[in-house]
Protein backbone atom coordinates (compact mmCIF):
# COMPACT_ATOMS: atom_id res chain seq x y z
CA UNK A 1 0.00 0.00 0.00
CA UNK A 2 1.16 3.03 -0.74
CA UNK A 3 -0.10 6.15 0.66
CA UNK A 4 1.17 10.10 -1.04
CA UNK A 5 2.20 12.63 0.69
CA UNK A 6 2.31 15.01 -1.53
CA UNK A 7 1.11 19.01 -0.66
CA UNK A 8 -2.82 19.55 -0.26
CA UNK A 9 -2.82 21.23 -3.88
CA UNK A 10 -1.57 18.35 -5.80
CA UNK A 11 -3.60 16.28 -4.38
CA UNK A 12 -5.38 14.31 -7.32
CA UNK A 13 -9.20 14.85 -7.25
CA UNK A 14 -10.43 13.39 -10.65
CA UNK A 15 -8.35 10.82 -12.35
CA UNK A 16 -10.13 6.82 -12.37
CA UNK A 17 -8.95 4.48 -9.75
CA UNK A 18 -8.33 4.80 -5.35
CA UNK A 19 -5.49 7.01 -4.13
CA UNK A 20 -4.52 7.50 -0.07
CA UNK A 21 -2.91 10.66 0.91
CA UNK A 22 -1.34 12.31 3.77
CA UNK A 23 -2.52 15.66 3.41
CA UNK A 24 0.34 17.39 5.32
CA UNK A 25 -0.62 20.85 7.58
CA UNK A 26 1.99 22.45 8.83
CA UNK A 27 2.38 22.83 13.11
CA UNK A 28 2.72 26.06 14.66
CA UNK A 29 6.09 26.57 16.36
CA UNK A 30 7.73 23.45 15.34
CA UNK A 31 8.88 22.20 11.78
CA UNK A 32 6.70 19.26 11.72
CA UNK A 33 3.43 18.36 9.92
CA UNK A 34 -0.03 17.01 11.24
CA UNK A 35 -1.12 14.65 8.61
CA UNK A 36 -4.79 14.28 7.80
CA UNK A 37 -5.38 10.81 6.14
CA UNK A 38 -7.26 11.40 2.58
CA UNK A 39 -8.92 8.58 0.08
CA UNK A 40 -10.46 9.21 -3.12
CA UNK A 41 -11.77 7.04 -5.40
CA UNK A 42 -12.83 7.95 -8.71
CA UNK A 43 -15.48 6.17 -11.45
CA UNK A 44 -14.47 6.21 -15.55
CA UNK A 45 -17.91 8.05 -15.32
CA UNK A 46 -19.10 11.24 -14.07
CA UNK A 47 -21.91 11.68 -10.88
CA UNK A 48 -22.27 12.27 -8.01
CA UNK A 49 -19.34 12.82 -4.94
CA UNK A 50 -20.16 12.07 -1.15
CA UNK A 51 -17.65 13.26 1.37
CA UNK A 52 -17.74 10.70 4.49
CA UNK A 53 -15.97 12.17 7.37
CA UNK A 54 -15.09 10.40 10.87
CA UNK A 55 -13.20 12.24 13.60
CA UNK A 56 -14.12 15.48 14.00
CA UNK A 57 -14.22 15.32 17.39
CA UNK A 58 -11.37 12.99 18.76
CA UNK A 59 -13.02 10.68 21.43
CA UNK A 60 -15.67 9.50 19.13
CA UNK A 61 -14.52 6.09 17.18
CA UNK A 62 -17.08 4.22 15.43
CA UNK A 63 -16.68 6.50 12.51
CA UNK A 64 -12.89 6.22 11.95
CA UNK A 65 -12.96 2.60 12.39
CA UNK A 66 -16.13 1.99 10.34
CA UNK A 67 -14.73 4.44 7.30
CA UNK A 68 -11.05 2.60 7.20
CA UNK A 69 -13.24 -0.84 7.21
CA UNK A 70 -14.94 0.39 4.13
CA UNK A 71 -11.45 1.68 2.57
CA UNK A 72 -9.68 -1.26 3.13
CA UNK A 73 -13.07 -3.58 1.95
CA UNK A 74 -13.90 -1.55 -1.02
CA UNK A 75 -12.86 -2.31 -4.31
CA UNK A 76 -12.86 0.89 -6.62
CA UNK A 77 -12.36 -0.70 -9.55
CA UNK A 78 -17.00 -1.33 -9.21
CA UNK A 79 -17.53 1.96 -8.96
CA UNK A 80 -19.53 2.96 -12.03
CA UNK A 81 -19.86 6.74 -11.64
CA UNK A 82 -19.26 9.60 -9.57
CA UNK A 83 -16.30 10.23 -6.78
CA UNK A 84 -15.82 9.00 -3.07
CA UNK A 85 -13.72 11.06 -0.99
CA UNK A 86 -13.50 9.40 2.74
CA UNK A 87 -11.62 11.04 5.76
CA UNK A 88 -11.13 8.72 8.32
CA UNK A 89 -10.07 11.46 11.42
CA UNK A 90 -10.09 15.15 10.39
CA UNK A 91 -9.10 16.30 13.90
CA UNK A 92 -5.88 13.93 13.69
CA UNK A 93 -4.32 15.78 17.19
CA UNK A 94 -7.91 15.34 19.01
CA UNK A 95 -7.62 11.47 18.36
CA UNK A 96 -4.74 11.11 18.71
CA UNK A 97 -4.81 12.56 22.37
CA UNK A 98 -8.37 11.12 23.04
CA UNK A 99 -10.16 14.09 23.39
CA UNK A 100 -12.77 16.07 21.88
CA UNK A 101 -10.52 19.21 21.36
CA UNK A 102 -7.38 19.28 19.70
CA UNK A 103 -4.50 19.85 22.53
CA UNK A 104 -2.16 21.75 19.83
CA UNK A 105 -4.82 24.92 20.15
CA UNK A 106 -7.78 23.72 21.65
CA UNK A 107 -9.26 23.71 19.10
CA UNK A 108 -13.38 22.10 18.43
CA UNK A 109 -13.28 21.39 15.05
CA UNK A 110 -16.91 21.21 14.80
CA UNK A 111 -17.26 24.77 16.06
CA UNK A 112 -14.20 26.02 13.59
CA UNK A 113 -16.07 26.14 10.02
CA UNK A 114 -15.19 28.13 7.58
CA UNK A 115 -11.86 28.35 8.93
CA UNK A 116 -9.10 30.65 8.49
CA UNK A 117 -6.48 29.80 6.44
CA UNK A 118 -4.20 31.91 8.37
CA UNK A 119 -5.65 30.72 11.90
CA UNK A 120 -4.51 27.84 13.85
CA UNK A 121 -3.87 24.01 13.11
CA UNK A 122 -7.60 23.64 13.71
CA UNK A 123 -8.99 26.57 11.79
CA UNK A 124 -6.39 25.55 8.95
CA UNK A 125 -7.47 22.10 8.64
CA UNK A 126 -11.25 23.66 8.74
CA UNK A 127 -10.71 26.14 5.84
CA UNK A 128 -9.07 23.38 3.64
CA UNK A 129 -12.12 20.74 4.30
CA UNK A 130 -14.12 23.99 3.41
CA UNK A 131 -12.68 25.19 0.30
CA UNK A 132 -11.45 21.58 -1.13
CA UNK A 133 -13.42 19.11 0.32
CA UNK A 134 -16.86 20.19 0.95
CA UNK A 135 -16.82 22.70 -2.38
CA UNK A 136 -16.90 19.04 -4.21
CA UNK A 137 -18.99 17.39 -2.43
CA UNK A 138 -22.97 16.38 -3.49
CA UNK A 139 -23.45 14.37 -0.33
CA UNK A 140 -21.35 15.02 3.05
CA UNK A 141 -21.66 12.40 5.92
CA UNK A 142 -20.71 13.54 9.08
CA UNK A 143 -19.95 10.43 11.55
CA UNK A 144 -20.05 11.23 15.33
CA UNK A 145 -20.77 9.31 18.65
CA UNK A 146 -21.66 10.57 22.59
CA UNK A 147 -18.05 10.39 23.04
CA UNK A 148 -17.06 10.45 26.82
CA UNK A 149 -19.73 12.46 27.45
CA UNK A 150 -23.27 11.54 26.20
CA UNK A 151 -25.03 7.83 25.75
CA UNK A 152 -26.85 9.15 22.76
CA UNK A 153 -29.91 6.20 21.21
CA UNK A 154 -28.21 5.08 18.00
CA UNK A 155 -29.09 7.36 15.08
CA UNK A 156 -28.69 9.23 12.32
CA UNK A 157 -29.42 13.22 12.30
CA UNK A 158 -29.63 16.02 10.27
CA UNK A 159 -30.47 20.01 11.07
CA UNK A 160 -34.13 21.36 10.22
CA UNK A 161 -34.65 22.76 7.30
CA UNK A 162 -37.18 24.91 5.40
CA UNK A 163 -36.96 23.64 2.11
CA UNK A 164 -39.42 20.40 1.61
CA UNK A 165 -37.42 18.83 -1.05
CA UNK A 166 -34.40 19.30 0.82
CA UNK A 167 -35.81 17.74 3.83
CA UNK A 168 -36.62 14.94 1.33
CA UNK A 169 -33.63 14.52 0.67
CA UNK A 170 -31.85 14.62 4.14
CA UNK A 171 -34.24 12.40 5.97
CA UNK A 172 -34.74 9.34 2.87
CA UNK A 173 -30.00 9.87 3.25
CA UNK A 174 -30.60 9.23 6.98
CA UNK A 175 -32.93 6.59 6.99
CA UNK A 176 -30.72 4.30 4.82
CA UNK A 177 -28.40 3.66 7.57
CA UNK A 178 -30.98 1.97 8.84
CA UNK A 179 -30.93 3.17 12.71
CA UNK A 180 -33.44 3.31 14.71
CA UNK A 181 -34.00 6.73 14.98
CA UNK A 182 -32.93 9.28 12.70
CA UNK A 183 -33.12 12.37 14.70
CA UNK A 184 -34.06 16.22 13.24
CA UNK A 185 -31.94 18.61 15.56
CA UNK A 186 -30.93 22.01 15.74
CA UNK A 187 -27.55 24.37 15.10
CA UNK A 188 -28.43 26.76 17.65
CA UNK A 189 -26.16 24.62 19.91
CA UNK A 190 -23.10 26.89 18.48
CA UNK A 191 -21.83 27.85 15.63
CA UNK A 192 -18.93 27.02 13.09
CA UNK A 193 -20.71 23.59 12.63
CA UNK A 194 -19.25 21.39 9.73
CA UNK A 195 -22.49 20.15 8.47
CA UNK A 196 -23.85 23.80 8.39
CA UNK A 197 -21.23 25.10 6.59
CA UNK A 198 -22.11 21.68 3.99
CA UNK A 199 -25.65 23.14 4.26
CA UNK A 200 -24.64 26.52 3.37
CA UNK A 201 -23.35 25.16 0.55
CA UNK A 202 -26.29 23.59 -0.60
CA UNK A 203 -25.01 20.07 0.08
CA UNK A 204 -27.20 17.11 1.21
CA UNK A 205 -26.05 16.55 4.85
CA UNK A 206 -26.38 14.23 7.18
CA UNK A 207 -24.90 13.33 11.33
CA UNK A 208 -25.03 10.70 13.29
CA UNK A 209 -24.37 9.49 17.28
CA UNK A 210 -23.31 5.91 16.46
CA UNK A 211 -22.16 5.44 19.99
CA UNK A 212 -20.90 6.16 23.42
CA UNK A 213 -18.19 6.36 26.44
CA UNK A 214 -15.65 7.03 24.40
CA UNK A 215 -16.07 2.73 22.98
CA UNK A 216 -16.20 1.13 19.93
CA UNK A 217 -20.11 -0.19 19.64
CA UNK A 218 -19.95 -3.10 17.64
CA UNK A 219 -23.50 -1.50 15.81
CA UNK A 220 -22.03 1.63 15.33
CA UNK A 221 -19.45 0.55 13.46
CA UNK A 222 -21.38 -1.57 10.98
CA UNK A 223 -23.84 1.36 10.27
CA UNK A 224 -20.88 3.87 9.48
CA UNK A 225 -19.59 1.35 7.10
CA UNK A 226 -22.59 -0.77 5.54
CA UNK A 227 -24.60 2.87 6.01
CA UNK A 228 -21.97 4.38 3.83
CA UNK A 229 -22.04 1.73 0.97
CA UNK A 230 -26.04 2.15 0.95
CA UNK A 231 -25.55 6.02 0.95
CA UNK A 232 -23.40 5.10 -2.40
CA UNK A 233 -25.38 2.37 -4.00
CA UNK A 234 -28.82 4.92 -3.39
CA UNK A 235 -26.50 7.28 -5.39
CA UNK A 236 -25.84 5.55 -7.67
CA UNK A 237 -21.63 5.14 -7.60
CA UNK A 238 -22.27 0.99 -7.30
CA UNK A 239 -24.88 -0.65 -8.95
CA UNK A 240 -25.97 -2.97 -6.32
CA UNK A 241 -29.30 -3.39 -4.45
CA UNK A 242 -29.50 -0.96 -0.83
CA UNK A 243 -29.05 -3.79 2.07
CA UNK A 244 -31.92 -3.31 4.56
CA UNK A 245 -29.25 -2.62 7.70
CA UNK A 246 -31.97 -2.18 10.46
CA UNK A 247 -31.89 -4.28 13.32
CA UNK A 248 -33.86 -7.65 13.33
CA UNK A 249 -37.15 -7.30 15.51
CA UNK A 250 -37.47 -3.21 14.40
CA UNK A 251 -40.85 -2.08 13.67
CA UNK A 252 -39.92 0.51 11.65
CA UNK A 253 -37.34 3.40 11.75
CA UNK A 254 -39.25 6.50 13.33
CA UNK A 255 -37.67 10.53 12.58
CA UNK A 256 -37.79 12.25 15.82
CA UNK A 257 -37.02 15.81 16.39
CA UNK A 258 -34.98 17.70 19.59
CA UNK A 259 -35.02 21.42 18.10
CA UNK A 260 -36.41 23.69 20.79
CA UNK A 261 -32.81 23.07 23.09
CA UNK A 262 -35.06 25.19 25.69
CA UNK A 263 -36.48 21.53 26.23
CA UNK A 264 -33.24 19.84 26.16
CA UNK A 265 -33.24 19.01 30.04
CA UNK A 266 -30.30 20.64 32.11
CA UNK A 267 -29.23 20.32 35.71
CA UNK A 268 -31.46 22.14 38.17
CA UNK A 269 -28.35 21.99 40.55
CA UNK A 270 -24.99 20.35 40.84
CA UNK A 271 -24.55 16.47 41.88
CA UNK A 272 -24.93 13.11 40.97
CA UNK A 273 -26.99 12.37 37.98
CA UNK A 274 -29.34 9.11 37.99
CA UNK A 275 -31.71 8.16 35.01
CA UNK A 276 -34.54 7.00 35.80
CA UNK A 277 -35.69 6.21 32.47
CA UNK A 278 -33.61 3.67 29.96
CA UNK A 279 -32.21 5.33 26.42
CA UNK A 280 -35.21 4.93 23.45
CA UNK A 281 -37.73 4.55 25.93
CA UNK A 282 -41.18 6.25 25.29
CA UNK A 283 -42.17 8.48 28.45
CA UNK A 284 -45.08 10.92 29.10
CA UNK A 285 -44.95 14.62 29.71
CA UNK A 286 -45.19 14.58 33.65
CA UNK A 287 -43.03 10.73 34.06
CA UNK A 288 -39.57 11.18 36.40
CA UNK A 289 -36.67 10.74 34.24
CA UNK A 290 -33.93 12.30 36.46
CA UNK A 291 -32.47 12.47 39.68
CA UNK A 292 -29.72 14.51 40.93
CA UNK A 293 -28.43 13.32 44.33
CA UNK A 294 -26.22 16.05 46.34
CA UNK A 295 -24.27 14.11 48.27
CA UNK A 296 -22.78 16.84 50.64
CA UNK A 297 -26.59 17.06 51.97
CA UNK A 298 -26.65 12.81 51.51
CA UNK A 299 -29.32 13.09 54.09
CA UNK A 300 -32.11 15.37 51.74
CA UNK A 301 -34.23 13.70 49.20
CA UNK A 302 -32.53 14.11 45.44
CA UNK A 303 -33.94 16.91 43.17
CA UNK A 304 -35.94 15.00 40.73
CA UNK A 305 -37.16 16.13 37.17
CA UNK A 306 -39.72 15.29 35.26
CA UNK A 307 -40.46 15.07 31.27
CA UNK A 308 -41.75 17.79 29.83
CA UNK A 309 -43.89 16.91 26.82
CA UNK A 310 -44.20 12.92 25.40
CA UNK A 311 -41.72 11.93 22.94
CA UNK A 312 -38.43 9.12 23.25
CA UNK A 313 -35.29 9.79 25.26
CA UNK A 314 -32.57 9.72 22.74
CA UNK A 315 -29.73 11.17 25.31
CA UNK A 316 -28.75 11.04 28.60
CA UNK A 317 -25.45 12.22 30.66
CA UNK A 318 -22.89 9.70 30.74
CA UNK A 319 -21.09 10.14 33.48
CA UNK A 320 -22.50 10.93 36.79
CA UNK A 321 -21.00 13.88 37.91
CA UNK A 322 -23.04 16.77 36.74
CA UNK A 323 -22.78 20.60 37.39
CA UNK A 324 -25.92 22.94 37.41
CA UNK A 325 -26.95 23.86 33.79
CA UNK A 326 -24.99 20.48 31.99
CA UNK A 327 -27.50 18.64 29.50
CA UNK A 328 -28.76 15.49 31.28
CA UNK A 329 -31.53 14.42 29.19
CA UNK A 330 -32.91 15.05 25.65
CA UNK A 331 -36.32 13.90 24.73
CA UNK A 332 -37.56 14.34 21.42
CA UNK A 333 -41.18 13.73 19.46
CA UNK A 334 -41.79 11.61 16.77
CA UNK A 335 -42.66 14.10 13.78
CA UNK A 336 -42.82 11.54 10.40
Amino acid sequence: MIIDITPAREIDWDSPGARRSSVPFTLDGTWGRVRVPLYVACAPEPGPTIVAIGGTHGDEYEGPVGLKNLIRELDPTKLVRGRLIVIPVLNVPAFRAGRRESPLDGGNMNRAFPGDARGTITSRIARWMTDEVLSRADVVIDLHSGGEGFEIFRTMSFHQVPDPEMYRKFRDTALLFGTPFVMIYTSEMGTGLLTEEAEKMGKVTIGSELGFGASTDLQGVRWAHHGTLNVMRYYGLLDEPIVDLTPPGLDRQRVVSAIDIDRWITAPCSGISEPLVPIGAFVRAGTPVTRIHDFERWDEDPVEIVADGDGYVMCRKFRAPTMQGEVVMVIAEEVD
